[in-house]
């Protein structure tokens, strides 16, 4: 049999079939190559957040002044009101980030830092009187638009806060992962660092997880003011933790609570308000 093929490749013509065959073989072979490496370039590189689920949250908090009421109610004499002024006066404003986890009983449920919701400590020492007097208005912005929302619940030692809203709705809600990553692996994120939100932007931002420290995880994401309570994401697109805080000096290592101290969390409030805010069971119950 070898003989046979031998004496058929010394063959001028026969020759010239098979090196033809063999070079068409490998120019298709180079095509599907470039083909799949195109392909698997625009798969990595166009890694798809679900945007609609990350937020910008903003509370006013502010005092509308009437003088004359002032002056009524205090019995003050009038001459001690010559410099008042009527108006409405803005005390803080502060930005920070969330995401939305669920809809629910026609409501969205959304994930933010506790930092942001307390708005007791952002007040400082304030008299009581003035205190009783103060409005606040708690937005979420997206795309230019405003809704209003409501804090539910909040956990000041892991930082964590529940709100809600009955006009902001998102198509799918997000999943908790069943733990966290491997210390090494990819992780993502949308945030609004220094309270940035525009239309038609989102920020993107991603690094790799680090580990965790008791209640604390690292991840090389960068943070800032206004990108507390972002939620972080593993590649499957799955919530692993949430940004708190970041290092001072430097703001390219993000740190937060893991997946198991969110999802404690999330079952307290359900367990204490007998609310199922997650009807779709998340996967992420009692494997830790």
């Amino acid at each position: 049999m070898k003989d046979i093929i031998k004496n058929f490749l010394s063959i001028p013509e026969a020759g010239k079939v098979v090196r033809r065959n063999f070079l068409l073989n490998c120019i298709l072979l180079t095509i599907i190559s470039i083909l799949i490496a195109i392909g698997s370039s625009k798969y990595l590189f166009k890694y798809e957040l679900p945007e609609e689920n990350f937020v910008t949250l903003e509370i006013v908090t502010y005092i509308e002044v009437d003088c004359l009421e002032m002056m009524l109610d205090s019995e003050i004499d009038a001459d001690d009101f010559i410099e008042c002024e009527n108006g409405t006066f803005e005390i803080y404003r502060t930005r920070a980030s969330g995401a939305v986890i669920s809809n629910a009983e026609g409501k969205s449920w959304i994930l933010t830092a506790d930092h942001f919701c307390d708005i007791s400590s952002n007040l400082g020492q304030m008299p009581e009187e003035i205190l009783s007097e103060i409005q606040i208005d708690r937005k979420i912005i997206r795309d230019g638009k405003v809704y209003i929302f409501e804090t539910v619940s909040q956990n000041s030692s892991d930082d964590l806060c529940l709100i809600t809203s009955d006009e902001y709705k998102v198509s799918k809600p997000l999943k908790l992962a069943r733990s966290m990553p491997e210390i090494g692996e990819l992780t993502s994120t949308i945030s609004s660092p220094l309270g940035i939100t525009e239309k038609g932007v989102s920020l993107h931002f991603s690094g790799i997880f680090s580990g965790c420290n008791f209640n604390t995880c690292f991840f090389t994401i960068p943070a800032i003011s206004g990108s507390s309570g972002s939620l972080v994401l593993n590649y499957d697109k799955e919530v692993v933790g949430m940004t708190q805080r970041s290092l001072i000096g430097f703001p390219e290592v993000t740190i937060g609570a893991g997946i198991q101290d969110i999802t404690e969390f999330i079952l307290e409030y359900e367990k204490e308000s007998g609310k199922d805010i997650i009807p779709e069971r998340f996967p992420a119950l009692f494997f830790f």
